[in-house]
């Protein structure tokens, strides 16, 4: 990558994904100085949000998903958390699971369904999953008013 590639920020899609429990998927990530995180990645070129938001979760978790919501955007510039210097903008999405059939791929090792209340209190989580977490819980009814992709 040149100096100038380096110099546009990224865009990333963070999700949150939930199960019939109201648990959500975390995993331990390297990347992120082994905090745990929620899956998400890059948004490839010609790719739409939704198709993004899908790939990365059926890549890093292997699983299926449906009822995909816009929560939030947050950036993170130069966090010492990550492993290289970035300047990335995330659009957080939630989106529930339709099956449990955890396969995971490099970038996630190990990975726990919990309760968002009880993520943030037992887990060492990164400031923008931290942030994401206490954005879902403060949501009324989320529920409501989601975007059913056709998964």
């Amino acid at each position: 990558m040149n100096n100038k590639q380096q110099q546009i920020p990224k865009i990333v899609v963070g999700i949150l994904v939930y199960n019939e429990e109201n648990k959500i998927f975390l995993g331990k990530c390297r990347k992120w100085g082994d905090r745990w995180v929620v899956p998400g990645g890059h948004i490839e070129w010609g790719e739409t949000l939704f198709e993004c938001v899908k790939r990365e979760v059926k890549e890093e978790t292997n699983l299926e998903i449906t009822k995909i919501e816009l929560i939030g955007v947050q950036e993170s510039i130069f966090s010492k958390e990550f492993h290289e210097p970035r300047h990335m903008v995330f659009l957080d999405y939630c989106c529930k699971a339709v099956n449990n059939d955890i396969q995971l791929n490099d970038e996630i090792q190990e990975y726990v369904w919990i309760t968002p209340k009880g993520a943030l209190k037992k887990f060492e989580l990164g400031k923008a999953t931290t942030e994401f977490i206490k954005k879902f819980i403060s949501r009324s009814g989320f529920h409501s008013d989601q975007i059913d992709a056709g998964a």
